[in-house]
């Protein structure tokens, strides 16, 4: 989210300029606050109106092409901000995604800090070893926690493979219901 909403507020000066755009995708009911217009119109919601200022050529998603250029940041980035917003995998943030991204973000903030508890050293990936020293860091476990047994958890919640637990992996452990 954070990415997202850091490139919203950087791009504040797009939200004040007028363009002609087709008609907005419908609103999902829970789509933010709305703000009277001067005009007499009905009003619309203040997320609306920014997924409009980014949606460029008003097809009802917006592309990383649509966010590079409205962000002024790189393709990478670009496609990293879409990727976080992305729920179904189309490559695209519809308005519906950018509203539960909106409407996730004091869950993801709080998400984010227990992420960085256990990743030390902040490269975006918690290894067995950083596990097990944050583990008894936090008082969490004793000495039965050994490195193979870290090795494991890590590898049950590593969907990729890659040997970490990435934070979008560590977010889908922590939305998972305990065993009974």
């Amino acid at each position: 989210m954070g990415l997202v909403v850091s490139a919203a507020a950087s791009c504040s000066d797009l939200l004040g300029r007028r363009r002609s755009t087709p008609p907005p995708p419908p609103i999902p009911a829970r789509a933010a606050s709305t703000q009277q217009p001067d005009d007499g119109t009905t009003p619309e919601p203040e997320l609306v109106r920014v997924f409009r200022r980014f949606d460029a050529d008003g097809d009802g998603r917006i592309s990383a092409a649509e966010m590079r250029e409205s962000c002024g940041c790189t393709a990478a980035e670009a496609e990293e901000m879409v990727a976080a917003a992305d729920r179904d995998g189309d490559g695209f943030i519809s308005l519906e995604e950018l509203v539960a991204l909106f409407e996730d973000g004091d869950r993801s903030d709080a998400l984010r800090a227990a992420f960085a508890e256990y990743d030390e050293d902040g490269d975006g990936g918690i290894t067995a070893e950083e596990l097990r020293r944050a583990l008894r860091r936090l008082g969490l476990c004793g000495e039965e926690m050994t490195a193979e047994r870290c090795a494991e958890i890590v590898a049950a919640v590593d969907r990729n493979g890659d040997g970490v637990i990435s934070f979008d992996e560590f977010k889908a452990m922590m939305a998972t219901e305990p065993a009974a």
